[in-house]
């Protein structure tokens, strides 16, 4: 006999709440509650999208309001030109008009009279995760957002909110990639990890190229060449050459020899730090001449 939905509930547990399923929760809750009129609404996948791209998309009179995150982000809520006069409508006068919205762009009064159903919504949202909810910050107008907001990639989430048949729209609000917390550190794991780094840095082997200086030529010198020429290379050359690791950069100049059937370089040690020297006070090194006519030194005090 298979199993019902509710035994498999009960096996398996609930399923997670997706963000895009929360974010339509809060809009249809939040919304409705703020205009005191049945809303419908419809979610949409969450995905993630930059701020010029977001630009692209805005239809003509899109409001565009700048969000202050607590953590000092920033966020963006963008709502269509029918949408938003559906709220104000219903804001203003408790009805909705009928007809095609003139277009025009919106204002600082359209913002202040959005204002409470955006903050209604934020505090929606911000209970997901138990934290503080990001602030009405200011009208944007849609020029200027791209460059107001960060860059890179943002969390977008959509859902299409409909108010009537004329008054009907994709509200998206836009939030910074949360940045993953680094987990604290085990110091039993670490010193581990620090003990096998050492042993394979220590037991790994590095290619040193020895560069000795460059080979001065006179053009006539060089023009005498012939195939199986041998260059030679003055004594001096081995007292200085430059080391190199292989594909990186140099590690230092050291004289070239031998050491029993192996090449060999030999640093120089690194030279002591000069001792501070203590600042003594100036003092004379002889005195007048004693009774006896002879002078003798002092010792500073």
């Amino acid at each position: 006999m298979p199993d019902t939905a509710l035994e498999r509930m009960v096996r398996t547990g609930p399923k997670p709440v997706e963000p895009s399923d929360r974010f339509a929760r809060a809009c249809e809750v939040a919304l409705g509650d703020a205009l005191n009129h049945p809303v419908v609404v419809e979610e949409t996948p969450r995905t993630q999208i930059t701020a010029r791209e977001a630009v692209r998309e805005l239809s003509e009179g899109a409001m565009v309001l700048l969000l202050d995150a607590p953590d000092g982000g920033t966020g963006a809520l963008l709502m269509p030109a029918d949408l938003a006069a559906g709220m104000i409508e219903l804001l203003t006068f408790g009805m909705l008009s009928r007809g095609p919205v003139a277009a025009r762009m919106p204002t600082a009064t359209d913002a202040a009279v959005i204002e409470p159903v955006v903050r209604a919504l934020l505090q929606r949202m911000a209970a997901w995760e138990d934290g503080q909810p990001m602030r009405f910050g200011a009208l944007l107008a849609p020029s200027h957002f791209a460059r107001v907001m960060p860059e890179g990639m943002l969390d977008a989430y959509c859902a299409k909110v409909t108010l009537s048949d004329e008054r009907a729209g994709h509200l998206r609000v836009l939030v910074p990639v949360p940045v993953p917390e680094e987990p604290e550190r085990d110091p039993e794991v670490e010193a581990k990890w620090r003990a096998s780094m050492a042993e394979n840095v220590t037991g790994s082997t590095v290619r040193v190229e020895v560069m000795l200086d460059a080979l001065h030529l006179t053009l006539a010198e060089v023009s005498e060449w012939t195939e199986g020429t041998v260059l030679t290379f003055p004594v001096e050359a081995l007292e200085s050459a430059e080391l190199r690791v292989r594909g990186g950069d140099c590690i230092g100049r050291a004289r070239v020899g031998r050491l029993g059937a192996h090449r060999a370089v030999r640093l120089p040690a690194a030279e002591p730090a000069p001792e501070a020297e203590l600042d003594m006070p100036m003092m004379p090194a002889l005195v007048p001449e004693n009774d006896n006519g002879d002078d003798f030194p002092i010792a500073p005090v």
